[in-house]
């Protein structure tokens, strides 16, 4: 029996804050707005009844006749967003208030006194009395609610949890840091060092980053109570283990499963043990969505969806396209089933079948659009056989070029239609199609004592750049894919020395043309200096990335190398991985550790040690959830759904992650120390 999804249990959340929307002015932070961009938009706050929608800022306020605030925030009342909900409040006139937090009220009694026992309740109770004081009149009527509205559902199968994208695995370079942090806290050196990751605890992390896992880990309970659901936990990676024990330990965790019926496996993966499909160039298996995020820009304020020009149904000047608010590609509208299959083949079909599937969609489009307008002219009509050309779907889209009520129907499609063929026609697409080729050729040279070493092919394209134009954020790219790919091997000591010294005079011969990634990296002052420092940082962390799987037996390569009849070849570390969970290995998955749930699986764990029993696997339970920490690119989501649908399990499988991850995405989180260590 299949259980109940993600996308429905994030569905009950939405319905029930709404219920508070009535008569209101809404006010939303970023994070929550793009979770509500997935879940209805603005048209489902307005049919809830919601006067006004304002951000979540301390420049808005209600207006003199508003008399109710509802305030939807993704993170605990504490710090900047309780002075930003003192300042709305304050210069409004509100009688009536509802905050509604994502963070579950054990989040809030964490960040603020950390591991000491505190009443949630009381904490609310404060929380309460503060926004009366700050209405003006303790008589008026306050609620604090907490609802996780963080989840993005994107299909049936897969679902993401964009707040959490700030979250990324440590690496080994985060050791010393870490070490650094726990001796400054303790106000002594004598604080023992840490030698690796496996010796990270949750106590060893920062306080923000430890609030920010409490909070991952309190909205996946959440998750798996709407489901009526006890876990089984297994983890592979070090940051995997830590989340992994942290829920385990969850006390409203632990008292979920002692009634929960429905059984779910819980695989937590890090993505750093493998990113070499993220770093590739429209992925490894050539979706359409992989290139639309290499080419496109996002949403503002978004970490999924993708910024579409929407100036071909436009009658605007070039000159003017600046002021068009963009399209996107999240569903919506009166054709949202449609456009669910659209999304869905952009991340899992061919380019072909994707341009085919949007092509009948339009086409369809058109002859209601003709039907309702009495056209009786088909001699222009496109009959949809044939092989579709980007040329032929864009003239098609266009149809509906300043007709508002037909581009009101089909909203959705045409957003989608049109992102396609922007993708499809930028100039940097063929471009792509190059990069692909210096990563097949880096793939062979590590099986191929006659092909010329990785690096060295990437401190010649380094040298070489401009007249092949190749930016310098690419060949950036080209270097994680390959540290990851090769592991330790792909990078020794001489390698590292160059890199440095390249690096550095390629940064400061760039420096008026830096991209913002590398700004980021480097700073608004780029001189020798700070460019030889950023070279060093680079060489550290991409050191550190080549020995993310050092501690793996089962995992520990990801490059397949070739025979006399095959070339070598890429294999993922996800695919393998799910195909393991789903399907009798030859041996056990040593990788993955298991995390036992309570004391009858603690018995059973000490009754193993004593007989020769095999520990749970996750294709035992009715679904078996993978969730990706940091990130996962288009192309291993296809990959993981065509491995799922060619084992054809007895459970249902789902993948989760933060957001989809890209190349330029992948060089900021792997090139740059971890945000909550600097």
């Amino acid at each position: 029996m299949e259980g109940v999804s993600a996308g429905v249990v994030s569905e009950a959340w939405w319905s029930e804050a709404c219920k508070k929307m009535k008569n209101a002015v809404v006010f939303l932070d970023v994070a929550v707005t793009e979770s509500l961009h997935w879940s209805g938009g603005l048209d489902r706050l307005a049919q809830a009844g919601a006067k006004n929608v304002k951000e979540f800022s301390s420049f808005e306020r209600g207006n003199e006749s508003d008399q109710k605030g509802v305030f939807i925030v993704s993170e605990s009342v504490l710090g900047t967003t309780a002075t930003i909900l003192h300042d709305i409040v304050q210069a409004s006139r509100f009688q009536y208030c509802v905050v509604i937090s994502c963070a579950h009220p054990s989040v809030l009694s964490y960040a603020r006194y950390g591991g000491r026992d505190a009443d949630e309740n009381t904490l609310l109770a404060e929380l309460e009395r503060d926004v009366l004081t700050w209405m003006g009149n303790m008589n008026y009527t306050v609620e604090v609610l907490y609802f996780p509205l963080v989840v993005v559902p994107y299909s049936k199968s897969l679902f993401f949890t964009p707040l959490f994208s700030k979250l990324q695995p440590l690496l080994q370079s985060d050791v010393p840091r870490l070490t650094k942090l726990n001796q400054a806290m303790a106000k002594t050196d004598k604080v023992r060092s840490l030698e690796n990751l496996g010796e990270v605890e949750f106590s060893h992390l920062p306080h923000d980053l430890r609030v920010l896992i409490r909070q991952l880990v309190s909205c996946v309970h959440s998750l798996l109570q709407g489901m009526n659901a006890r876990e089984e936990i297994y983890t592979l990676g070090h940051t995997a283990r830590i989340i992994g024990t942290e829920l385990d330990a969850f006390t409203p965790a632990r008292l979920r499963r002692k009634t929960a019926s429905n059984k779910v496996s819980l695989v937590l993966v890090d993505r750093s043990l493998d990113v070499v499909g993220a770093a590739s160039h429209g992925g490894t298996t050539g979706t359409l969505m992989g290139r639309i995020l290499d080419l496109l820009p996002r949403l503002p304020g978004h970490q999924i969806d993708s910024a579409v020009n929407m100036s071909p149904l436009c009658s605007v000047h070039p000159s003017a396209e600046w002021t068009l608010v963009p399209g996107c590609l999240a569903p919506q509208g009166k054709e949202e089933q449609k456009a669910d299959q659209v999304l869905k083949s952009l991340i899992t079909a061919s380019e072909k079948e994707t341009l085919t599937l949007i092509n009948k969609h339009v086409l369809e489009a058109t002859c209601r659009k003709k039907q309702d307008s009495d056209d009786d002219d088909d001699d222009d009509d496109d009959d949809g056989k044939g092989r579709i050309t980007v040329d032929k779907l864009k003239n098609n889209i266009q149809q509906f070029a300043s007709d508002v009520d037909a581009f009101t129907d089909n909203a959705a499609i045409l957003q989608q239609g049109l992102a396609a063929v922007e993708c499809l026609s930028d100039p940097r697409f063929s471009h792509l199609d190059q990069l692909l080729s210096l990563e097949k050729s880096i793939t062979q040279s590590f099986s191929d004592q006659d092909e010329t070493p990785p690096f060295t092919q990437i401190f010649q394209i380094l040298k070489t750049r401009k007249s092949h134009g190749v930016s310098l954020d690419e060949v950036l790219s080209l270097m994680v894919y390959t540290v990851s790919l090769g592991g330790p091997e792909a990078l020794n000591q001489r390698d590292e020395y160059t890199l440095v010294n390249l690096l550095s005079q390629a940064l400061v011969e760039d420096r008026e043309n830096l991209s913002d990634t590398l700004i980021n990296l480097v700073g608004e002052e780029v001189d020798e200096v700070s460019a030889l420092k950023t070279a060093q940082t680079v060489a550290e962390q991409l050191h550190a990335l080549a020995t993310a799987r050092q501690h793996l037996t089962n995992y520990r390569q990801v490059h397949e190398p070739g025979t006399s009849v095959q070339p070598a070849e890429y294999q993922g570390l996800l695919r393998r991985l799910v195909r393991d969970c789903l399907t009798p290995p030859q041996g056990e998955i040593t990788d993955l550790e298991y995390k036992s749930a309570g004391l009858k699986d603690l018995i059973k764990t000490g009754f193993r040690l004593f007989v020769s029993v095999s520990k749970p696997m996750p294709r035992d339970a009715q679904t078996m959830l993978v969730y990706v920490i940091g990130g996962v690119s288009a192309g291993e989501v296809k990959e993981f759904e065509q491995e799922v649908a060619s084992v054809s399990p007895s459970c249902r499988v789902v993948l989760a992650s933060s957001h989809l991850t890209y190349a330029q995405d992948i060089i900021t989180r792997i090139l740059r120390p971890n945000p909550y260590l600097q």
